[in-house]
């Protein structure tokens, strides 16, 4: 592909990062972040009261209490009373801290316990003030912190607390402490270079991003780790935050790029968590959708989440490639865009679908959602255009791949169908469950499926090539 082509493609790309559905104007964006606190605020309050009622309980309510200027001195008992309120920035929005927001579900869960009442000793475990005050000042006071503002937490950190190693593991099921070294100053400080080269990346190619990426991050919670591959994860129950723990590898290379675009992945998270979480109606909750890119049934969220944020960081992928001198580096993330972008094809019609079912005030609440499939579309025809660059044994790799994509898309449906599920789908077309209960007839994609039923899990374990890696065929061009 020619330089002048690969600019081409590039500069396409920041242009489609402009369009960013969630990049609504600063005022905008207030206003739900407004409503954030506003939820929160009445749900932590209302958790607040109920623990102040049980015996030795009300000191401890009180010193967490303070934390939250509003429902301090009994505020919480008061919370129809109180006055309108305006978010601030991230940092100084105890609503949005993660170790608040950690100790408060953990209260919330301690009081709903027993169905005979709540354990006294087990919610006054969640009033602790001098474990919240440590894990608060490691939010506050942090290792380092970024010129844009960022603090960076040792990520061991919430493995030593008792409240927030539990979402350690929920965010990184995989995180095994003892097999991640302990980042020294030195390697800190590493760290450091490595994430303020990756800000200043984003910053030069996605403004926008950028602005919301530090708008609605107050913390990193950041580890290392000695082999490849990288990992980061967000989650609604750390709001503000994020984990990334990085490879020696990737810093010692200094894929810079990479690292971008995985930030920007985990901002569109936060963001689209944040517009989610304090919306007055939620989304359907319901377990009716089929991911590539999971193992399980997913909720019509969560298929938003992948729709919004893959392609977000496919296209910041393509508005780097002009900067990769490396002709192997390229070629090598060329494909990995279009191979992690091959996915979203059957997902942006499941988006677009689901959203058509929501309608009412769920919609209403949520306008700027509905944008997100035709901006994802637009960007998968991008990723197209690059596809079209390669050569024609390339082309046709990717196009086995694709396929490969939708069959098994097809076998997942097939095990919902087998099991007395109704997943969603618009490719979906004609289908008969045989008189033995155990095959199923499908047209999926225009293509006819004759699947059995597995005899275990029924979304399988056959994932190994969907998990950001490019496939075997990529590999050996």
């Amino acid at each position: 592909m020619s330089a002048s082509r690969i600019q081409q493609l590039a500069d396409e790309a920041c242009h489609l990062l402009k369009g960013n559905p969630l990049m609504a104007s600063t005022a905008s964006l207030q206003r739900v972040a407004t409503r954030n606190l506003l939820k929160r605020r009445f749900q932590y309050g209302s958790t607040l009261a109920a623990a102040s009622k049980l015996t030795d309980c009300s000191a401890g309510v009180e010193a967490l209490s303070r934390y939250f200027p509003d429902l301090a001195n009994g505020g919480y008992t008061r919370l129809l009373e109180l006055p309108p309120a305006v978010a601030g920035p991230v940092t100084a929005d105890p609503y949005r801290s993660s170790v608040l927001a950690a100790w408060m579900n953990g209260l919330a869960r301690s009081l709903e316990w027993q169905a005979g009442g709540p354990d006294v000793q087990i919610v006054s475990g969640c009033l602790q003030s001098d474990l919240i005050a440590s894990d608060l000042e490691l939010e506050r006071q942090p290792a380092r912190r970024l010129s844009c503002g960022i603090g960076l937490v040792c990520i061991e950190s919430l493995a030593r607390s008792r409240v927030m190693q539990a979402l350690l593991r929920q965010c990184m099921p995989n995180y095994r402490g003892s097999d991640y070294p302990i980042a020294d100053d030195a390697e800190l400080d590493r760290i450091a270079d490595h994430l303020e080269s990756a800000f200043a990346l984003i910053a030069g190619l996605d403004m926008y991003g950028y602005q919301r990426l530090i708008a609605g991050l107050h913390t990193l919670y950041i580890g290392v780790r000695r082999e490849s591959p990288c990992s980061f994860s967000s989650s609604n129950e750390l709001p503000g935050s994020a984990m990334i723990v990085l490879s020696r590898e990737r810093l010692r290379d200094g894929d810079h790029a990479a690292t971008a675009a995985q930030l920007l992945h985990q901002a569109g998270h936060v963001l689209l968590g944040l517009y989610t979480t304090s919306a007055a109606a939620s989304l359907p909750g319901e377990f009716q959708y089929v991911s590539p890119y999971k193992e399980d049934l997913q909720t019509f969220e969560s298929i938003l989440h992948v729709v919004y944020t893959v392609p977000w960081e496919c296209a910041f992928g393509m508005a780097c490639l002009s900067n990769e001198t490396n002709p192997e580096r390229r070629a090598w993330k060329t494909a990995f865009i279009i191979t992690y972008a091959a996915r979203q094809v059957p997902l942006i019609d499941i988006a677009r679908k689901g959203i058509e079912r929501l309608g009412g005030d769920v919609l209403l609440d949520l306008s700027d959602i509905a944008a997100i499939p035709s901006w994802s579309s637009r960007i998968l025809f991008l990723v197209g255009q690059l596809l079209a660059e390669e050569p024609i044994a390339h082309r046709q790799a990717h196009f086995a791949e694709r396929q490969r994509v939708l069959d098994r898309q097809a076998w997942d449906i097939g095990q919902m169908l087998l099991r007395g599920k109704e997943p969603v789908d618009p490719r979906m077309g004609r289908r008969e469950i045989d008189d033995s209960g155990d095959n199923v007839s499908l047209w999926y994609d225009g293509k006819f499926h004759v699947i059995p039923k597995a005899s275990d899990h029924p979304m399988g374990k056959d994932y190994g090539r969907y998990r950001g890696y490019a496939p075997s065929e990529m590999e050996a061009m």
